[in-house]
């Protein structure tokens, strides 16, 4: 039986990912339904969406210090997130230990445990103790198929439904959004909370957080962006409040916004979340209302920006200066708490109370035939991402097509 895989590498390091990335056409990969035996404590996986985030350009730079652990044609395969649907397993040996989470059988949905997995391929061999299943909360069979003996396993296991793009961000997009706005500074309904880079896919999940503590959002953007989305409503804001630009905010401070003069005035701007750094930090930092929380977990202005603090925030509105870090915020929680906290965000995306931010798909082929084209389309979006271009949308890689798995 051919492979449909489709494998992307890259020939060398480099900070021009577009002139060093290759697809493949791989006709001897995995294949499900195959006999081949899998090594032992393994699982043939199915990607289904791997995003294309900021971590990957930095890895085919060589400045991601978690280095791609598979190659193909002696070439790393980059892509560090996605979702996967096992396909089959070769569990190890059991043991007396417990597992809060349960291995992963065929038909569940996995995420990657940790970096370096090459998700930008579409099938995988890949070890069971480097996935975490995702405990979807409608995971009992719907319908029973019955088995052929052409059956692959996944072809008996029920339809699950979640967005799969949701899904493939839930590491690297929900979970920082929720502990932005659950860790960073304790909300109350009618607080309103600021924010940059808001078209961002963590600043749109960080929108529907905020919601959904009662609370209101102000989006800050670059003109170009709303000029593209067209304000309230476009490009991810649907559960945005007020969007300014960051001219508006620069020359009008809370002014630029009657709405946000009104909460000003009643000293509810209680938390400002920046990823820019830089100018657009610093006039983040000037909506704040006293004893608000400014925090910064990006530098997409560049890592020389710096922010003025000025005698009005700290002397007479005492606004607290944070920083935000991933790894630093999880730390603080067991392996067993992480896990329940990603479980409870899948759950919520399955049951349509979290949406997938507005993401860019790129169709991956099922066979050789539009590999080249496939390759080009994936160069013109690294090479948007590597120049940081005004109004970059993220992308993702559709392996699956459009659509819930």
């Amino acid at each position: 039986m051919a492979s449909n895989q489709v494998v992307l590498t890259y020939s060398a390091t480099s900070n021009s990912p577009a002139e060093v990335i290759q697809a493949h056409h791989d006709q001897d990969g995995p294949v499900p339904g195959d006999e081949k035996p899998l090594p032992e404590a393994t699982a043939l996986v199915t990607f289904l969406v791997a995003p294309i985030n900021p971590q990957d350009v930095m890895a085919i730079a060589g400045r991601y210090p978690v280095k791609p652990e598979y190659r193909h044609l002696d070439n790393p395969i980059p892509g560090n997130d996605g979702v996967a649907r096992v396909e089959a397993t070769n569990p190890p040996p059991p043991t007396t230990t417990t597992n809060h989470n349960p291995l992963p059988q065929p038909g569940d949905l996995v995420i990657p445990q940790r970096h370096g997995l090459g998700t930008w391929r579409r099938h995988a061999i890949l070890p069971l103790s480097a996935l975490t299943r995702l405990p979807l909360p409608n995971m009992n069979p719907l319908t029973t198929p019955t088995p052929t003996a052409t059956s692959t396993p996944s072809a008996m296991i029920p339809h699950i439904t979640i967005d799969p793009i949701a899904a493939s961000m839930l590491r690297t997009v929900f979970l920082p959004a929720y502990l932005l706005t659950e860790d960073m500074r304790a909300l109350r309904p009618g607080d309103w909370v600021v924010q940059n880079a808001a078209g961002s896919t963590v600043a749109q999940v960080v929108a529907q957080f905020v919601r959904r503590k009662g609370a209101r959002v102000v989006a800050v953007v670059r003109e170009r962006e709303r000029e593209r989305d067209g304000g309230c409503g476009g490009g991810g804001m649907a559960d945005v409040d007020v969007v300014l630009t960051e001219r508006e905010v620069r020359e009008g401070g809370v002014g630029a916004s009657g709405e946000l003069k009104a909460a000003a005035e009643r000293g509810r701007v209680v938390l400002g979340l920046d990823a820019v750094f830089g100018a657009a930090g610093e006039a983040l930092a000037g909506l704040l209302s006293r004893g608000a929380t400014y925090v910064n977990y990006g530098s997409l202005g560049g890592v020389d920006g710096v922010v003025r603090v000025s005698q009005k925030m700290v002397f007479w509105n005492e606004v607290r200066f944070r920083n935000f870090r991933l790894s630093e915020q999880l730390g603080k929680r067991s392996v067993m708490e992480q896990e329940d906290l990603l479980g409870w965000l899948a759950d919520l995306i399955a049951r349509g109370e979290l949406r997938a931010p507005v993401v860019e798909r790129i169709p991956v082929p099922m066979d050789g035939s539009f590999v080249e084209a496939f390759q080009e389309k994936v160069k013109g979006v690294l090479a948007a991402a590597a120049e940081k271009k005004i109004g970059h949308r993220k992308h993702v890689l559709d392996f699956a097509g459009a659509g819930e798995v």
